[in-house]
Parts: structure tokens; sequence; C-alpha cells
């Protein structure tokens, strides 16, 4: 495998390795010793992926989410309260009826028969569960992409900061070679201060760069609530992911969460309305009591039944409205796979045009413009050229090798949202 990079120096070419790490996203660049990265503790993307689906809030919320929801399946199996009840009759009037002599007392016990109904509320309850799962996948789903996303984003700058220490350590050397060129009366003064504004505008572009990695450690840091710790992200950019199978990528789209949130509604709507259906079934009351007749000292069995009077169609509009959301839900999931099937195909070409820039400027632009450079260096040694037209073939490479950072990152992105779209473990 070639190099990453391949730096050369005015001096002498600087020497790099790479070793392999853990995951396919992850990167180890070994440079010069002053330019080595802080030291903590190796954080791998599974790492960081782990700890964000661990310790951040949203997903946090969801257990106080799914408490809830138990609360209301446990409220959904209470039904109406039996009823007791006491009746005084021939009481307390005139002549026969004075004060208890005849009284007669009746004591009921009221229930509704209701089992059905309560069955449908725990059953429309439950559903509001799997919603949940759902909804939790969703958001895990998007948080590890958004975790993956930062943590590719500094393996980046970090390239970065190591390609442009690397050209500050260049630009030194070359002010010190010019200044002695100066000195033996072989190079003139503009070509010093040219030099020495170039290293100015490293050592800027350097300080830059520290502080965009500072910010984006930081960033990753609170995605699990531990922002001010510093870790030592490792990864390999080298490491591209295989290119995905496009009829395998586009069948996953159908087992997408966001597909299965769809689903789900749909269900609920449909437990919804089998509770509408039930609810506008007439609820039989049953009641069975004891009478106590005062004047014969005797006691009689009472029982009784009551059942609703009225149209069993008293939820038909309820019904038809949540036959039409389903309808809603079917279309919204319809037009939502036309739009997850264009995405995943633009980034699947996306992904390959990716790969084959990695390997255009990996094999063959960064290697002509290093040779253009040896000669470009041997030329105005002999004074060949000025210092402005060698510098120019710097820039250009050092151009060249952030293309090349550009496009890794761009591969790697790609993935990571094909890997979102499609529902697939952001570790892997």
């Amino acid at each position: 495998m070639q190099p990453f990079f391949r730096i050369s120096t005015y001096k002498k070419p600087t020497s790099n390795r790479f070793y392999a790490g853990v995951l396919s996203l992850s990167l180890v660049f070994s440079v010069a010793a002053e330019i080595a990265p802080e030291s903590g503790p190796v954080l791998s993307l599974t790492d960081a992926v782990s700890l964000t689906l661990k310790h951040h809030p949203d997903l946090n919320a969801f257990v106080s989410r799914s408490r809830v929801q138990q609360g209301q399946v446990q409220q959904a199996s209470v039904g109406e309260r039996p009823q007791v009840g006491i009746m005084l009759e021939d009481a307390l009037g005139n002549s026969e009826h004075s004060a208890l002599r005849n009284m007669q007392s009746t004591l009921t016990f009221t229930w509704m028969l209701q089992k059905e109904q309560i069955d449908s509320r725990i059953a429309a309850a439950k559903s509001q569960f799997t919603q949940l799962e759902v909804e939790q996948q969703i958001a895990s789903l998007d948080l590890a992409s958004q975790t993956a996303r930062k943590f590719i984003q500094i393996l980046i700058e970090q390239e970065r900061l190591k390609l442009n220490k690397i050209a500050l350590l260049q630009s030194k050397d070359v002010v010190k070679a010019i200044t002695q060129r100066v000195k033996a009366g072989k190079g003139s003064n503009v070509e010093k201060l040219q030099a020495e504004a170039e290293q100015v505008r490293r050592e800027l572009a350097v300080e830059d760069l520290e502080h965009e990695l500072k910010a984006s450690h930081y960033q990753l840091g609170a995605l699990w609530g531990d922002a001010g710790k510093t870790y030592e992200v490792s990864g390999n950019l080298m490491a591209l992911p295989d290119n995905p199978s496009a009829e395998i990528q586009l069948s996953r789209l159908k087992n997408q969460p966001l597909m299965a949130k769809f689903a789900t509604q749909q269900r609920i709507a449909q437990s919804q309305i089998e509770l509408a259906r039930i609810e506008a079934k007439p609820q039989w009351q049953l009641s069975a009591g004891v009478r106590r007749y005062e004047a014969t000292d005797d006691f009689g069995l009472v029982a009784g039944i009551s059942i609703p009077w009225g149209d069993s169609h008293r939820n038909a509009g309820k019904i038809a409205a949540l036959q039409a959301q389903q309808d809603v839900l079917a279309d919204e999931a319809n037009a939502l796979l036309h739009n997850l099937d264009a995405q995943l195909y633009v980034l699947l070409l996306e992904m390959g045009h990716s790969r084959h820039v990695i390997d255009t400027f990996q094999q063959r632009i960064v290697p002509l413009l290093e040779n253009a450079l040896s000669h470009a260096s041997s030329a105005y040694d002999i004074g060949k050229l000025n210092y402005t037209q060698w510098n120019n073939v710097r820039q250009e490479l050092l151009i060249a090798k952030s293309r090349l950072l550009d496009a890794y990152e761009s591969l790697h992105l790609q993935h990571i949202e094909i890997q979102r779209l499609t529902g697939t473990s952001i570790s892997q």
C-alpha cells in the first residue's frame, strides 16, 4: 500500500508510517515528534459511538418516556368502578307507612360488562411501546451518525494539522536556505521576505487548525457529557469501506427505522379503530342485591340488567378519520421510500466518484507533483527557477495533498450517511 502522504522538504524528505487501527475508519499517522498529537485515552470509533449511545441525554429521556407509557398501560386496565347503592321505600309517611314499620330497604351492587373494552384499551396503549422503540432506534442511529461524522472530522483535522506543521517546518528550512544564499550573494532580499511571509502564513494556518481541532474534540466529548476531557482519536482513514451493493442497500431501505415508524403508526391507528368500534357497542350493566321488608321481617333477592339504547354507530366519524389517517401514513411512507431511494442512489454514485478521486490523486497527481518539486528544487539551486516559480510547485503539492484529504473525508462521510439511511450499525 502506498503511504498516505509522501512529504518532501527542501533539505531532505520526511519519513512517515501508517499503523492499522481496529476499525475501518481509524488512522494513526506518525510524523516528527514535535508534531505528535496530545496524549490522552485512545478513542476508537466504536468507543465514541458506545459512549454517545450510553450517556447522551436524548436517549436517557426514552427511559422516562417508557415509564410514562407503562403508567398509561396500567391506567388502561382500570375499568368503571362497581357501584353499591341503597334505596329506602315506604318509610316516614302517614298511617301505615309512618316511621319505619312498612319500610323496604334495598342494597344493590352494580357493575358493567367491559372486559372487551378494557382489553382493547390495553392493546392500544401497548401499541405505543413499539412506537417508542422505533423512535429510540431512529434517535440512536442519528446520534451514532453524528458521532461518526465528528470523529471523521477530527481525524481529517489531525491530518491537516500534521500536513501544515510539516509545511511550516519546510518553510523554516526554506527561510534558512535563502538567508544563506543572500549572505553568499546568490539570492535577493525579496525572496527572503517572500519566504518569511510564507512562514508566517503557515504559522497562522497551524494555529487556526489547532483551534478547530480543540473545538471539535470538545464537541465530540459533549455528545456523552465529557466535553472537557482530551482524547487521542485513533482511526485509519486509508482503510476504505467496500463498495456497497446497490441492490442490497436499496432492499434495506424498506426495513429502515423511518419506514418502520410509519408501519408502527399504521398499526397504532388500527388499534385505535378497533377500540373505537368496541366502545361504540352497548355496555351492559348488571345489578344484584337484597331487599329487606320491615313489616314481615323478610329478605328478598333483587337483580336487574341495563342495556343502553341508541345508535351503535356513534363512533363512525372517529373510525372514518382513523382509516383516512392510515391512508395518509401509507402515502407518506411511499413518498419517503422514493426520496430515500433517490438519496441512496446518489450517495452510492458519489462514493464511487470519491474512490476514483482518491486513486487519481494518490497514484498519479501527488507523485507527479512530488517529482516536479524535486526537479524544481534542483532548478532553483542552480538558478534556473526563481523563488516564486519554485514556491508555486510546492503550493500545488500541498493543495493536492489537501484535496486528497477532502476526498477521504467525503468518502467516509458518504459511507456513514449510507449506513444511516439503511439503518446499518455505524460501528461496523
